[in-house]
């Protein structure tokens, strides 16, 4: 069975805090925005991924921040790029647009030989990462 990906929801508090946040990172990560009505809810595209932003009142789901302490967060979405250059784009980009990463540009062994990743938490605590594995042709990560 072969799936593709229709889109990831993510709920965020206020819409319009949202997209500070997520407007240059998505952007950086060469996601344009494909529809909603820039109030309440929108997507992004990148090729066959849709990540779909969504104020919701009240909230259904209060997330706990994470320390940066943790090896995995249960919840948060990671995207694979083409190289450790569209990590450190996607890093230069968000820190142009003043955020701070939860777990900065570089490479993580403790995850994978040759992940190089870059790590952010948005504003309801939702964790996106980027990341790149550079391993040599014909082997796997992980």
């Amino acid at each position: 069975m072969e799936l593709g990906t229709v889109h990831i929801c993510l709920e965020v508090a206020s819409f319009k805090k949202a997209m500070e946040f997520y407007r240059p990172l998505l952007q950086a990560a060469g996601f344009v925005k494909a529809w909603g009505d820039s109030a309440t809810y929108c997507g992004f595209k990148n090729g066959t991924i849709t990540v779909a932003i969504a104020e919701s009142k009240p909230r259904r789901v209060i997330r706990q921040a994470p320390t940066g302490q943790e090896i995995a967060v249960a919840d948060h979405l990671g995207f694979s790029v083409g190289s450790r250059e569209d990590v450190d784009a996607i890093a230069r980009a968000m820190a142009t647009a003043g955020f701070t990463p939860l777990f900065p540009a570089k490479e993580y062994p403790e995850f994978s030989p040759d992940f190089y990743a870059v790590t952010f938490c948005d504003a309801d605590n939702n964790v996106i990462e980027f990341g790149h594995f550079s391993l040599p042709a014909g082997t796997t990560p992980g």
